[in-house]
Parts: C-alpha cells; sequence; structure tokens
C-alpha cells in the first residue's frame, strides 16, 4: 500500500474509526461461529479430537457436493480464532468454543445459543419488522432449546415450588407448560405419591419431556399435548403450576387464561406461577422485546399487573416473591 492509498484510507474514509470497532466485529464473528458450530453439533465432534472436512461433513450429514461450502464456513471459524487448522484437521482453538463443547456446560450453552438467535435478532431487526409489520411466531422459536436454556432457571423455580408444598403440600397437581419435564421430578422426588399431570401446546416439548421423565425412571406422569383452554373442567387440580410461559398468551387473553386455570382448580386449590417481569437486565428487556414483536402481543408481564389480574381474575391472598435477587424473576401464590 503507497502513501497516496493510506492518506485516503486515514483522512477519507476514516479507517481509524473502523479500527477501533475491530474488537467487537471479531467479538460478533466468534459468536456466530460458535453458536452455529455447537447447534450444528460441530463443536461436540472437535471435542473429542481433529477432524478432516470430510469427516465434518460425513458427522453433519452433509454430501460431498456441500464440501467446498463447508470449508468456506470452517474458515470463518479459523479467522474468528475459533477453530484451528493443521495437516488438513481442525481443531477447537478459541476459548469460547472449548467452553460451549464441555457437556457440563450444557445448559450455558444452550443460553448463549438462545441469547445469539433470538436476542440479538430481534434487536437487530425490530426497526425492520415494526415497519414491515412483520411477526415472530412460534414456529421462529426451536421449543427443545427454550427448555433446555430455560433449566438455568430450575432451583429458582424449585423454591417456589417448596414455597407453595410448605405446610399445604397438595394431592394432585397439572403443569401447564411442561418444558423438559424438571419440574415434574421434582415434585415426584418430594411427593412420591402425588399424582402429576402435565401438558404443552408444542408437540416437541412433549415429546422431549416423555423421553426426559422415562430416562429419569419417571413414569407415573402424565403429559399430553393440549391446549389448556381444551381442557375439561370436570377435572380438578389442588394445585396448577404455570412456569416461564404466561407471556406465551397475548395479554388480552391472559384474564381468560386465568379464569380457565381458576375453574380447573379444586374449591381449596391454588396456583404457583413463575415469570420474568418487565425491568431487570439486558437479557430480561431483549426477551420482552421478542415477545413484543410477536403475534403474541403483550411482551412480559408488569408484576403489578399481573398481581391485579390474579386478584380481577376471582384469585385471593396473592402473594408476590422475588425469586432471583436483582432480577425481575418472581413468583406468584394465589388460592
Amino acid at each position: 500500500m503507497n502513501l497516496s492509498t493510506l492518506r485516503k484510507l486515514i483522512f477519507e474514509k476514516n479507517i481509524l474509526s473502523f479500527l477501533r470497532l475491530s474488537g467487537q466485529t471479531q467479538s460478533l464473528y466468534r459468536c456466530a461461529f460458535a453458536t452455529a458450530a455447537g447447534s450444528s453439533g460441530v463443536l461436540n465432534l472437535l471435542s473429542s479430537g481433529p477432524r478432516a472436512a470430510p469427516e465434518i461433513a460425513q458427522g453433519m450429514k452433509l454430501g460431498s457436493d456441500k464440501l467446498h461450502a463447508l470449508e468456506a464456513w470452517l474458515e470463518c471459524g479459523v479467522k474468528a480464532g475459533e477453530l484451528a487448522l493443521s495437516d488438513g484437521r481442525y481443531r477447537l482453538k478459541g476459548k469460547l468454543s472449548r467452553l460451549l463443547a464441555q457437556p457440563r456446560n450444557g445448559i450455558s450453552a444452550s443460553l448463549f445459543e438462545e441469547v445469539t438467535r433470538y436476542h440479538y435478532d430481534a434487536i437487530l431487526q425490530a426497526p425492520r419488522k415494526l415497519r414491515d409489520n412483520d411477526s415472530y411466531t412460534l414456529d421462529d422459536q426451536d421449543g427443545e432449546l427454550i427448555a433446555r436454556s430455560s433449566r438455568i432457571l430450575e432451583p429458582f423455580v424449585e423454591e417456589a415450588v417448596d414455597w407453595a408444598f410448605a405446610g399445604r403440600r397438595p394431592r394432585s397437581v397439572l403443569e401447564v407448560g411442561c418444558g423438559a419435564g424438571h419440574y415434574l421430578r421434582y415434585m415426584k422426588q418430594i411427593a412420591p405419591q402425588l399424582e402429576v399431570s402435565a401438558i404443552d401446546y408444542q408437540a416437541s416439548v412433549v415429546d422431549a419431556a416423555r423421553r426426559n421423565l422415562s430416562g429419569w425412571g419417571v413414569n407415573d406422569v402424565l403429559v399430553e399435548h393440549a391446549d389448556v383452554f381444551s381442557l375439561d373442567d370436570s377435572q380438578r387440580y389442588e394445585l396448577i403450576t404455570l412456569h416461564n410461559n404466561i407471556y406465551y398468551f397475548a395479554a388480552d387473553r391472559r384474564d381468560a387464561l386465568l379464569r380457565k386455570v381458576r375453574s380447573l382448580l379444586a374449591p381449596s386449590g391454588r396456583l404457583l406461577l413463575t415469570s420474568s417481569c418487565q425491568g431487570g437486565s439486558p437479557a430480561v428487556a431483549a426477551l420482552h422485546l421478542w415477545w413484543s414483536l410477536s403475534d403474541v402481543p403483550g411482551g412480559l408481564p408488569d408484576k403489578r399487573q399481573l398481581q391485579q389480574q390474579l386478584l380481577d381474575s376471582g384469585f385471593t391472598d396473592v402473594q408476590l416473591k422475588q425469586l432471583l435477587p436483582g432480577e425481575s424473576y418472581y413468583g406468584f401464590l394465589a388460592s
């Protein structure tokens, strides 16, 4: 590069400002590659040792005609510093990829993927989606990924379950939105004689929960693919739980949801609801944004408005508990 070119870059194109952003752009490349490599199984494949591109293609179930493009993608990983290439074989190099590849970090990897795939996209796409009147749908979500990433909240939901069970243990429970099935197992562990049923609107989530429960040896929990509004009111439960899913219902349907849930409760029954609420960290703000841009309008609930909605729907003694210190994550226990 001659002096004239350098002068143009500095004084006409202000290249110095871009150079100041190089750290941020490198982070974007690393995050994008590590997320894709994790969700495609490449991180797991390379965690057991270096692999040549044809071996990686085979692991990804790609035909030989895709090999050239695959190598171009892997080169992005090399240039971003997440992979190394030596003697025609790729290995994990970057701290991010090596961290995400560790089996014990599975929940963190799912959280990272959720942030990269959904939160980042919502922030990036919001102006266009608002301008074009374009909405996210549930089909834009990977239900199993969301169920896995939500497991980070398990200790807090378990605390909420203990709160609901303290001094007044129910004999029957319906869980609306079964997730990965963890809370179903937890309730059976602390109350083996408990009669537990669960439903979920997404068939893939139901299938995953059934597999998990079977693998855990929990075979006396009924998990069905169903809409809560279709349930027969003749079946009553002493406790109904809704964990991390109130925002799956549009704001103008939440009153109807709460009234429906109330109709499924025994006379002395209670509702336990846990949810992120408006406010809190950037992650919560991005989650609120994604749902605000979805075809299920409403976003995350406001904790005080939700408390009032419960009262307006016929519940009494609505207790509110902050489950995660410093974060807007709450439990609601209503009689």
